[in-house]
């Protein structure tokens, strides 16, 4: 099944919109596949970028995140982890809001978090309430646990699926 997620700014702003392939729902989250030279439309900058690795994604949709398992040429190549508010499903579109922060891993830098300056600006530009604040902090905190101690979605439990996008990247190379 198709599935069309929608990623907004704070205040139900568009921000990005893009196209996976659901493969399976739990109970608190959904994961979907991502093929290489899908399209991203990117409200904010008015632009669709190709996005050129296929990926694994997992959204939260009692937690507050989002995780893209990004692989190429047969490997994982980074893990893009957004803190946002829980994901919303209605039929086949999943919305969440974007609250700024990432945590980021690939080889050359391991774990690490970005767009915290984006973050300050944006919580005076968007008048995040602290409630808000304290939800994009506590999610980045608990990213950054669940990755150290190995928890789902880091804990190896969709190596199978992972493993399975990614002998399909090193076919098509």
């Amino acid at each position: 099944m198709k599935l069309n997620v929608h990623a907004l700014k704070y205040g139900d702003i568009a921000h990005y919109d893009w196209e996976m392939e659901l493969l399976e729902e739990r109970a608190d989250c959904l994961i979907a596949q991502g093929t290489a030279g899908r399209k991203l439309r990117h409200h904010t900058k008015g632009q669709v970028f190709e996005i050129p690795h296929a990926s694994l994604e997992v959204y939260a949709l009692k937690d507050g995140y989002t995780v893209s398992f990004d692989i190429a040429e047969g490997r994982l190549i980074s893990i893009y982890c957004n803190a946002a508010l829980p994901c919303v499903r209605t039929g086949s579109d999943l919305s969440f809001v974007d609250l700024d922060l990432d945590l980021l891993w690939n080889e050359a830098e391991g774990w690490h978090v970005v767009d915290e300056d984006e973050f300050a600006v944006n919580c005076n530009r968007f008048g995040y309430p602290a409630e808000v604040i304290d939800a994009a902090e506590r999610s980045i905190r608990e990213l950054q646990a669940r990755a150290e101690s190995k928890l789902f979605p880091f804990d190896g439990s969709l190596d199978d699926l992972l493993n399975r996008i990614a002998a399909k990247t090193a076919e098509a190379e």
